[in-house]
């Protein structure tokens, strides 16, 4: 589901820039103007000894692995399986190896030049020692922007070739995706489904489908939503022969008000336990604000199984191309964070310290939402099955504290992370504003300013 998120967010983000950069250009004397072509020239510096160093390169050899060996594999012999997971190992590589490259390149800036005493020769110059330190960041961020941009390019081009390849697991024809089409509708984009009039709660009801017998779910058509891509009708079937791995010849009807002909109507061998759409095309609903769709267990065979079934209607929110978009930017925003941190305490602590602080903000605050998320999820679970009342109250502290922390490191995981819509999850642009606004700006500019002061005051260059 889209998280629904205030766009108060998004509206201080913009006015942040815009009031920054009019800041810089009517700063009294012209001054705003000189230090930013001083912050420029700096991060042009810092770009090429970026470029130059070999950490670089190294890291995207590295990051060339994944991709090879997710788009050589058969995963698990489908055009899906295997484009979902060059997806995963593409992306993850992205944002582990984007960090850790953002976290060397600046650790190992500063504090080899303080070595070296190369930084002495800032300090004849005149500009203030934070304009360096946020002229480095920006340098190995555009760094990193490259990087990212060229996994995220490389990504896309292997999925794009996935169907090029034939499958070598057939299965129903429910589940088939052998054009490009096909695997973009069926796996690439991500959707917001619906549950069926009169069903309420977090998922959806399941009904039982004695052989014979046909069972009806009707869903409201919300004509302002998006129709210029196909509605998924996505089922869940299973049988009373579990240990079956397919149930066969159900039977499957769409219908939409309106009309008299259905739009789909046939018998289906599908797989079982496992969800599956169907699709319908948005020019075959003109006007239609109801859609019918009925489900027909067999009667086939002398021991027919009985059937349970769930059905809901996906509307299309986001297709490959805005799903890949933002990835990106979730990994760029990444990249930003660690970068000015990193940048600015990189000033004041040797190069092992700065390498353990950019760990503890990555993983920090990933583990922290790790543990969070599973105490809640166990919390709501044990409650749900009537096991416990409410949660003890050491419980609560813990989970408390948690959100603290969670509060303080940066969040890289927003809506699950760069890779979260190859599971379907719908990842809002509301939500990579606030994460802009809170991560990109407030966490950064906490962390980052008593660096910058601590480095103001260092002995350098004097």
């Amino acid at each position: 589901m889209v998280e629904k998120v205030s766009p108060y967010s998004a509206i201080i983000l913009l006015w942040t820039v815009i009031g920054t950069v009019l800041l810089a250009m009517f700063w009294p004397g012209g001054r705003g103007l000189r230090l930013a072509r001083q912050i420029f020239a700096v991060s042009v510096l810092a770009f090429r000894e970026g470029v130059r160093h070999k950490v670089l390169w190294t890291v995207s050899v590295l990051a060339l692995i994944p991709c090879a060996i997710a788009y050589y594999s058969d995963a698990d012999g489908t055009h899906v399986g295997r484009a979902c997971l060059i997806l995963n190992y593409g992306l993850s590589s992205g944002e582990v190896l984007g960090a850790f490259l953002i976290v060397l390149l600046c650790a190992l800036s500063v504090a080899r030049e303080i070595e070296s005493r190369i930084m002495h020769t800032f300090g004849t110059k005149p500009i203030p020692r934070w304009a360096i330190l946020v002229g480095k960041a920006l340098g190995f961020w555009a760094i990193d922007l490259l990087f990212i941009l060229g996994l995220t390019v490389l990504t896309a081009a292997l999925v794009r070739t996935v169907p090029a390849r034939g499958e070598t697991r057939k299965g129903s024809t429910a589940a088939s995706s052998g054009t490009w089409a096909d695997l973009r509708r069926r796996a690439l984009t991500t959707r917001q489904f619906h549950m069926a009039d009169g069903e309420a709660g977090p998922s959806p009801a399941y009904k039982l489908i004695e052989p014979g017998v046909s069972r009806q779910w009707v869903f409201a058509l919300d004509p302002t939503e998006r129709r210029d891509e196909p509605l998924a009708v996505r089922f869940l079937i299973s049988s009373s022969s579990g240990f079956a791995a397919h149930v066969p010849d159900v039977g499957f009807d769409v219908s939409c008000d309106g009309t008299s002909a259905p739009l789909l109507s046939r018998a289906e061998t599908v797989a079982q336990d496992r969800p599956f759409d169907f699709f319908v095309e948005p020019e075959r609903l003109a006007n239609a604000t109801r859609l019918m769709v009925t489900v027909t267990a067999s009667k086939k065979g002398q021991f027919p199984p009985t059937l349970m079934a769930t059905a809901q209607l996906g509307v299309p929110v986001d297709d490959f191309s805005q799903n890949m978009v933002k990835a990106f930017l979730l990994m760029a925003l990444q990249g930003w964070t660690l970068a000015m941190i990193t940048a600015s305490w990189s000033g004041v602590l040797s190069f092992p310290v700065t390498v353990a602080l950019g760990l503890i903000l990555v993983l920090g605050g990933e583990m922290s939402r790790q543990a969070l998320m599973l105490m809640e999820s166990g919390a709501a679970r044990a409650e749900a099955l009537g096991l416990t009342v409410g949660e003890p109250a050491w419980q609560k502290a813990v989970a408390a504290q948690l959100a603290l922390v969670l509060q303080l490191l940066p969040d890289f995981r927003v809506m699950g992370g760069p890779t979260a819509f190859v599971e379907g999850e719908i990842f809002s642009g509301w939500v990579l504003a606030q994460a802009a606004l809170m991560m990109g700006v407030v966490r950064v500019l906490g962390w980052s300013l008593f660096g910058m002061w601590l480095f103001q005051r260092r002995e350098v260059g004097r």
